[in-house]
């Protein structure tokens, strides 16, 4: 999104989406936005607060909304895509990328994300291709470095996965994502300690970093400690509230209640 002056009720509705308060968020960003519907941003700031609470389909509406009065606001077009993408909207996501190319043809970003929905798609050659032209403009890209691991990995490329994420955390040793995603591989890989330092990298890195700490609980149950397993698959229970996740977490809080069980008897 542009620049804008943010008023105090705007501010007082983000200051209660940083806090973790959306609906209380939601309720002031919406009475500002229904008395200035003619500034993007008023949509833009209420959409970002209803994603956060999960209402994507409302979001995705005020986006399109403030997208009507602001057509070449990249960054809401990058929002935008990245809804459509979570709620399946494949075809419709690539467009909102695209239009951010059409704006800035040097948007390395725009490009990652374009391959990550061609990956969802299962069409691996086209989001490699992807990756690799968004790396032609950005050779420094963590982000496209990790999106070519997960993909080179998806294929089978197993050699070619690694090498992607280490030079991801080569570039920046300070990317917890980097740091998970060759965690993640390095797990299904059995190669369980080395898996575990960089899982515990990027908690350090990342404190509230969720699917870390739900990768360290594996490992520790694979290595027989539960105990272990037990805390960190609880702090995955604390960082991760997602109305995504909801199935993920009953399913681990089943298993930490049979772990539990298991460690009384």
């Amino acid at each position: 999104m542009g620049e804008t002056i943010i008023n105090s009720e705007i501010k007082k509705g983000l200051d209660l989406l940083e806090s973790g308060k959306a609906l209380e968020a939601i309720a002031i960003l919406e009475a500002y936005w229904k008395n200035h519907k003619n500034e993007p941003e008023s949509c833009f700031y209420l959409g970002d607060a209803l994603a956060e609470n999960g209402d994507l389909s409302e979001a995705i509406e005020r986006y399109r909304d403030g997208l009507k009065l602001a057509p070449e606001d990249a960054d809401a077009l990058t929002t935008l895509g990245d809804m459509l993408f979570e709620t399946g909207k494949h075809k419709d996501a690539i467009a909102c990328y695209k239009k951010v190319l059409e704006i800035d043809p040097q948007d390395a970003d725009a490009l990652v994300s374009v391959g990550l929905v061609y990956n969802s798609q299962e069409r691996t050659e086209d989001a490699i291709n992807s990756f690799n032209q968004a790396l032609e403009l950005e050779p420094d890209n963590v982000f496209a470095w990790n999106a070519l691991g997960d993909s080179l990995y998806g294929k089978g490329d197993v050699e070619g996965a690694i090498k992607a994420f280490e030079h991801g955390v080569e570039i920046d040793p300070e990317d917890p994502v980097a740091h998970f995603n060759l965690g993640e591989l390095l797990y299904d890989l059995e190669e369980l300690e080395e898996a575990e330092e960089e899982c515990l990298e990027a908690v350090r890195l990342d404190p509230t970093y969720g699917m870390a700490y739900l990768t360290l609980g594996g490992i520790c149950m694979d290595m027989d400690r539960t105990a272990d397993a037990i805390a960190y698959f609880e702090k995955y229970l604390k960082y991760e509230t997602s109305s995504q996740a909801t199935e993920m977490i009953a399913e681990v809080k089943a298993v930490v209640e049979g772990l539990k069980e298991e460690l009384k008897g």
